[in-house]
């Protein structure tokens, strides 16, 4: 992304300068609200556009093409070795998959070819959600989507602050991916790589 940054910096300065300013405080807009007890996502632009002083629809551009579409060309070749094969076998056991993210991951998921293996995919701005992590309530509605109770599921992160606390909150086991082994916090493990994910699920 940052390789993608400097490029378009090169050929249009000014603009590209804008459209990361916006996007910048979009994102630390995300950090404020998870701090509310319930955090709207709908008010994230909002906040990004006071604080950036870039216009709705100037702001809403950047951050569709900066967090939705660039990324798209990157993030297949940073998947991490093992995954396709560990949802492959996980699908096969009848283990049901649900994907719950801040931001829409359809187009993400479809980059890396790993669409087909979750029944449920679901973010923050969704209505029936319309709050960030760590509030439970997106994986309140992903249960509820899959037919799974607290007690038979897993909820795999890589952020123990946001992630590890998501899982705490909704009384589901919690795993870190990116944590060392024996590293752990209330309601989650750590998991260094997929290997050891894979053994510590069992899969």
């Amino acid at each position: 992304m940052m390789w993608q940054l400097l490029r378009a910096g090169i050929t249009r300065p000014v603009s590209t300068l804008r459209e990361w300013w916006a996007v910048y405080h979009y994102r630390q807009a995300q950090e404020h609200l998870r701090t509310l007890p319930e955090p709207l996502a709908e008010g994230q632009l909002r906040l990004a556009c006071e604080r950036s002083g870039r216009p709705p629809e100037q702001a809403a551009r950047a951050v569709a093409y900066w967090m939705e579409d660039a990324p798209l060309r990157a993030v297949a070749r940073h998947l991490r070795p093992g995954v396709t094969d560990l949802l492959a076998t996980a699908k096969q056991k009848g283990i049901r998959l649900g994907v719950l993210s801040d931001y829409p991951a359809e187009k993400k998921l479809q980059a890396m070819h790993l669409e087909s293996f979750f029944s449920v995919v679901l973010c923050a701005q969704d209505a029936r959600i319309g709050v960030f992590k760590p509030s439970p309530k997106g994986l309140a509605v992903m249960l509820a989507e899959l037919g799974a109770g607290p007690e038979n599921t897993v909820y795999v992160g890589d952020r123990a602050a946001v992630d590890g606390e998501t899982a705490f909150r909704a009384g589901v086991a919690g795993v870190i991916l990116g944590e060392p082994s024996g590293r752990a916090g209330p309601g989650w493990v750590g998991a260094p790589d997929v290997p050891a994910l894979r053994a510590l699920l069992a899969i």
